[in-house]
């Protein structure tokens, strides 16, 4: 019995080691305990499934990334900052694109009485130019640029670029020509901003522009001197500014004006008997001119003379002459030339003729005129010049002249005597008077006799024969 419970015990042993080998083998094991007494039981293995062990995976260890610092990357300076298009109200502004920009800064500065003021921000922009508008006339501008990045939650700027410039000055305005025969004045309305103006002036025989005059900031008009008559003068007028270093001019402003034509000079009249021949300088630049017979336009010529025919004998007449150009749609007339003269009495051989209107005395030698002269004849009244023909009485010289007149006595003696009425009315010199012919004779005449200059009295002595004609009328 004792050695049965002991193969039992052995027999229980193994079995529990079986078991637990097979259950690490997957293996299903039975044991059969009612075998016949003695025997060993017998252990019966179900086969299993062959259990495969599953692979231990290894998760991998977690790996923290290493802090790295952020790079603040700053975008090139501004290059190629510049100033184009400058108008009276506008301008542009230009730059070359800065690497890594992201955007500009624009700045402005505006000119203020004596100095610019501070900079404010303008404008943020992504391209490289902007037309600036709304600007005022001769005025400074002053901008900066800075390039500027905005990235990785940064915002990093470049340095400044400073540029400056003036908007264009306005011209004056109302700029005039006033022309006389000597002179041109300008006018104008300055312009408040103006530093100074320049002035440039051509003309038809110099057509290219000179500088003239630089005129004052206070200026408003200018005076040319330096011009010749009847012709045409162009002017320009350029205004200009400097402040804080910058300069503008304007663009010029024109205006032209033609001298006034000068009257006719040395006209003369060579006279007959029932014509006139009228002869004058040439005027410069003049085309042609008007002449006139009292009132009267009796000829538009190209010529500097003019004869007028079909006259009365021993008759006075007057001529006047002006010089007549066309410019620009507008016809320019000089003033007036005139002279007094008269026709001949159409005789033949030689005498004198005295005309109290025209105050002259000739003398003609073998039908031709020797000696012209103004004179001086009696008052108007009872102390006039006897009209008619007389003829040469006495010839002297040095003769001593004396009488009296209404409480009025004279005492002279002259150089040169021609006696030619019976009540001593003569032609002689007066070296007393200082001028002759006009007016003179109605209030200053002499008490009858005809007053000559000495020079014409000294060749009219010379021919003078007694018995010669003397037709005063």
């Amino acid at each position: 019995m004792k050695r049965t419970i002991s193969k039992l015990l052995i027999v229980v042993m193994v079995f529990s080691m079986l078991c637990f080998y097979q259950a690490g083998k997957g293996a299903s094991v039975k044991v059969y305990a009612d075998g016949p007494e003695g025997e060993t039981p017998q252990v019966e293995t179900t086969p299993q499934e062959e259990t495969t062990t599953p692979e231990v995976t290894t998760v991998p260890e977690t790996t923290v990334p290493e802090t790295t610092a952020v790079v603040k990357k700053t975008p090139a300076k501004v290059t190629g900052l510049k100033i184009t298009d400058v108008k009276n109200a506008s301008l542009r502004v230009v730059w070359k694109k800065s690497s890594l920009a992201t955007e500009y800064w624009v700045y402005r500065s505006v000119e203020g009485k004596s100095k610019m003021s501070a900079y404010k921000k303008y404008k943020t922009l992504k391209k490289t130019s902007f037309i600036n508008t709304g600007l005022s006339q001769g005025t400074v501008y002053k901008y900066k640029v800075i390039a500027v990045r905005k990235a990785d939650g940064y915002t990093t700027k470049s340095g400044g670029k400073e540029v400056s410039a003036m908007t264009d000055i306005d011209g004056v305005k109302n700029f005039k020509a006033k022309a006389a025969s000597k002179s041109i004045k300008l006018t104008f309305k300055k312009n408040k901003k103006a530093t100074k103006y320049y002035l440039y002036r051509a003309s038809e025989k110099s057509p290219k522009f000179k500088k003239i005059k630089t005129l004052s900031k206070s200026k408003t008009s200018y005076t040319d001197k330096k011009v010749k008559s009847g012709q045409v003068y162009t002017y320009k007028l350029v205004t200009y500014r400097k402040k804080f270093g910058v300069k503008s001019y304007s663009l010029p402003k024109y205006t032209s004006a033609m001298t006034a034509l000068s009257a006719p000079s040395k006209i003369t009249a060579k006279e007959k008997a029932t014509k006139i021949i009228l002869k004058w300088k040439a005027v410069n630049n003049a085309e042609k001119y008007e002449v006139y017979k009292g009132k009267k336009l009796v000829k538009v010529t190209k010529k500097t003379t003019y004869t007028q025919k079909g006259l009365k004998k021993r008759h006075n007449y007057r001529f006047k002459v002006r010089a007549v150009r066309r410019f620009k749609g507008k016809t320019y007339k000089s003033a007036f030339a005139t002279i007094s003269t008269s026709t001949t009495l159409g005789m033949k051989g030689s005498w004198i003729e005295i005309n109290i209107k025209t105050q002259t005395l000739r003398m003609y030698i073998k039908n031709k005129l020797y000696v012209k002269t103004p004179i001086v004849s009696g008052n108007v009244g009872d102390r006039h010049t006897s009209k008619g023909t007389h003829s040469i009485l006495e010839k002297t010289a040095h003769r001593q002249l004396k009488g009296s007149y209404h409480g009025q006595t004279w005492d002279v003696t002259v150089n040169y005597w021609l006696k030619f009425t019976s009540d001593a009315q003569g032609i002689h010199d007066s070296v007393w008077r200082s001028a002759y012919g006009g007016n003179i004779y109605k209030t200053n005449g002499s008490h009858g006799c005809v007053n000559t200059p000495l020079g014409a009295m000294r060749k009219i002595f010379k021919k003078a024969k007694v018995g010669m004609p003397v037709i005063v009328y």
